[in-house]
């Protein structure tokens, strides 16, 4: 089902405000979820309020939210999360690493003690859109991915990206997860009563599955093999194990009650001007573009996209026609709606 953009930001911000949120912090996190579901990213939308909202009911995320700079240095920062909205925590961060850069050239902001800080492709592509910096990000997860030849889960999902401003258009954002797929999709399709694709995951012994309950039992397998298994490795330890915060076996999921998860997050961004005129950079990406645009297209193919291009238009087509949004996660955020007494609902009576 389509739901207008004010409508389902109104439904996130008094869900939250309603649980004790103060309302800047709604306000960001509510506007990276709807982002997210704008994009096509529905894992990291709203429907991750359902989960805000039975982790706060269970004192096991502390709203409102709190962010403490632990370290402060010149071009480094570390700031505690103090187990309240990852969405707050990781917009302070990115807002952060960019003064930083632009004062030192290149930072890099740590945060420990925080929870799933949604879609990483929000914090890059508004960090490029700025127009003069480079934007990284990652974060570790509770373990579900197999390391390579593994039948056990070690890894997070443990997602990177990275956004690049293109003048006259989106920015190029490169957003991913280290396994075939994000859990979340796992979980999406055993809600929806979907199989899911051979490939995507293993089930308690290893073995391939298209079950995603059984999936959801075992393991998610590494992009690329050992490639995947290895940038997992990478985040693990530049996200978690550097800025203090839980790693491996360690971290607890966001989706269970079963404690504070412990998750770690780090941002690091580029001051363009520091390397070469901004226009001149510009340029030279907007020229970079277009000549991948210009190559010529295996069959089947009408256009040759860039990183991010393709969430930039659904984007575009959710701010028009509406943002999809799966019933089954309508129904329940309406269900907490009429538990706060809110008046807004996002179905139809």
């Amino acid at each position: 089902m389509k739901i207008a953009e004010t409508l389902l930001r109104d439904a996130a911000r008094e869900i939250l405000t309603g649980i004790g949120e103060e309302k800047n912090n709604a306000e960001i996190a509510a506007e990276i979820m709807v982002r997210s579901d704008m994009r096509g990213v529905s894992t990291h939308g709203v429907n991750l309020l359902r989960q805000i909202v039975k982790r706060k009911a269970a004192a096991m995320l502390s709203i409102p939210t709190r962010v403490e700079v632990l370290r402060d240095d010149a071009a480094t920062a570390l700031l505690d999360g103090c187990d309240g909205l990852g969405q707050v925590a990781g917009y302070k961060a990115m807002r952060l690493s960019i003064e930083k850069a632009l004062r030192s050239g290149i930072a890099m902001v740590g945060v420990k003690n925080t929870n799933n800080v949604g879609a990483l492709g929000y914090y890059t592509s508004t960090a490029a859109s700025t127009g003069n910096v480079i934007t990284l990000c990652m974060t570790n997860g509770n373990p579900s991915v197999a390391p390579y030849g593994s039948a056990d889960p070690f890894f997070g999902t443990n997602p990177i990206s990275v956004g690049i401003p293109l003048p006259g258009g989106n920015p190029i954002v490169l957003d991913m997860s280290s396994s075939v797929v994000a859990r979340g999709k796992i979980r999406l399709a055993a809600l929806s009563g979907e199989k899911i694709p051979l490939g995507w995951a293993c089930d308690e012994t290893g073995a391939p599955t298209t079950d995603p309950a059984k999936a959801l039992k075992g393991s998610l397998l590494p992009l690329g093999g050992p490639k995947g298994s290895g940038l997992a490795m990478i985040i693990d330890i530049l996200a978690g194990l550097l800025t203090g915060s839980a790693y491996g076996l360690k971290l607890k999921s966001f989706h269970e009650l079963e404690g504070p998860t412990g998750v770690g997050a780090t941002f690091i961004t580029i001051d363009i001007g520091r390397f070469m005129d901004p226009e001149l950079f510009a340029a030279h990406v907007s020229a970079y573009a277009k000549e991948i645009k210009a190559l010529r297209m295996q069959p089947g193919v009408s256009e040759i996209l860039l990183p991010g291009e393709l969430e930039s238009i659904k984007e575009e087509k959710s701010r028009k026609a509406g943002i999809e949004v799966p019933e089954a996660v309508a129904k329940a955020i309406d269900e907490i709606l009429v538990k706060s007494g809110s008046t807004i609902r996002l179905t139809a009576e």
